[in-house]
């Protein structure tokens, strides 16, 4: 910290800063309750002191500054020691062989509203010095909008690609010119320009070095420049991790890059990957209410828990099909070892996964246990005692529809004409044959 009594003390402003609208909008609401509006005009008066190469009499004093602010030279300091506490200012002195010591300020940038909210000490403060309702409301002003219709939206922005036609060659690497041009001009701390819709950034160079270490030439890398892009982008690819998968596909002695066989490989290993790691979580959940499900199991199905927990999958799948007779087929295996090996889930859920399958087909298929092991994920089921308690419970559920959907019949009500002829009997008189032929007439009109 520094104080001078001599108002003719000479100062410099040793850099230019240009001030935005938007920097303006930060200083007045964000800083002014830190520094005061002498704060905020001293701070731009010194950005326009700027002189790019001054000369000793172009210097300037302490009282000049004072009669451009109006404040007195302590009241001076103090606000150039609030400018200085919150990062706007910096000042230096130096020894001038005509001038002796003087004062040299160097202005800082003003920070965007998300530095200053990051900064705790000088959002803490702008808390204690406005209150939280108004801290809030700046909180909410400086808050990007975007458009609520985005959420659900799907992206088709044109990629730098899609549009322009770059050679390959300064696309891998950039021109010597273009290399020079990056080194002169400084770069800014708001990062890099997203050029239309390019969700990976791949390092061409460093992908052409690692396939040039297993021989294939960085023209064969070109070639197929698109592809592999579009591989990376869809699988969000790192690259080292595609020059990996594609080593896979090539045989000794190949050094080209076959893009079909590179793709199923890349869809093998990493497709699956994702989903073994999304059933490994859901495995990993408690389960919902193990209690409830227990209770509503039968003997019977105490009997097939026990099955399906101490039986590896292929052995069950065996016994299942002797007992129906059948044999156990090469694609049935398969299921089993998809179901185990690549899609994660445990013997026991793979086990009772088969026999519901063979509660309705004869065979298992991929594209019927895929069916029951997704619902029975999607749902939260887990453990085969949670399979099975609702297995029962969705068919529960079918019966009572069916039976609440059965229409109901119309019950008519016949005569019992052993009982008519008593019932209408007066005096012991009999009906006469006239008589019943009427009633046998009547009878259906009003059926």
């Amino acid at each position: 910290m520094f104080e001078s009594a001599d108002p003719k003390q000479p100062f410099y402003v040793a850099n230019q800063v240009a001030v935005s609208e938007e920097n303006i909008r930060v200083l007045t609401t964000l800083f002014e309750p830190l520094v005061g509006i002498q704060g905020v005009g001293l701070y731009i008066t010194l950005t326009k002191e700027f002189d790019e190469v001054p000369f000793a009499k172009d210097y300037k004093t302490l009282y000049q500054l004072q009669d451009q602010t109006n404040l007195k030279l302590e009241d001076l300091f103090s606000t150039l020691h609030h400018l200085e506490a919150t990062g706007l200012i910096k000042t230096f002195i130096g020894s001038n062989p005509v001038l002796g010591e003087t004062l040299i300020f160097e202005v800082e940038n003003v920070p965007s509203a998300g530095e200053f909210f990051h900064t705790f000490l000088l959002s803490s403060l702008l808390l204690e010095r406005v209150g939280s309702v108004t801290f809030n409301r700046l909180v909410k002003k400086f808050t990007p909008r975007t458009f609520i219709g985005l959420k659900d939206a799907k992206e088709v922005t044109s990629g730098f690609f899609d549009v322009f036609h770059l050679s390959a060659e300064s696309a891998i690497d950039a021109p010597i010119e273009v290399k020079e041009a990056a080194r002169e001009v400084p770069k800014d701390n708001k990062g890099e320009i997203k050029l239309g819709n390019e969700p990976v950034k791949i390092d061409w160079s460093f992908l052409v070095d690692l396939f040039a270490s297993y021989h294939i030439d960085k023209e064969e890398v070109l070639k197929h420049q698109v592809e592999i892009k579009q591989i990376i982008d869809f699988y969000h690819l790192t690259e080292q991790e595609f020059v990996e998968t594609s080593l896979i596909t090539m045989s000794a002695g190949t050094d080209k890059l076959n893009m079909y066989a590179i793709q199923n490989a890349v869809n093998e290993n990493f497709g699956l990957n994702r989903n073994k790691e999304m059933v490994r979580k859901q495995l990993q959940q408690k389960p919902k209410d193990a209690d409830k499900a227990i209770k509503n199991l039968s003997t019977a199905d105490a009997e097939l828990i026990r099955a399906v927990d101490s039986k590896p999958p292929t052995d069950y799948l065996y016994e299942l099909k002797e007992k129906k007779g059948g044999y156990v087929t090469a694609n049935e295996k398969k299921v089993i070892y998809r179901l185990q090996d690549q899609m994660g889930l445990t013997p026991p859920l793979i086990n009772l996964i088969v026999h519901t399958c063979f509660e309705y087909d004869a065979v298992l298929t991929n594209n019927l246990a895929d069916r029951i092991a997704n619902d029975w994920l999607q749902n939260g089921i887990t453990t085969p005692t949670e399979a099975i308690a609702y297995l029962k419970e969705r068919k529960n559920k079918r019966n009572q529809k069916q039976y609440y959907r059965t229409p109901k019949k119309t019950v008519h009500k016949l005569t019992d004409w052993s009982k008519y002829e008593k019932q209408n009997q007066t005096k012991k008189r009999r009906l006469s044959t006239e008589e019943r032929n009427k009633i046998f007439r009547e009878f259906g009109k009003n059926e």
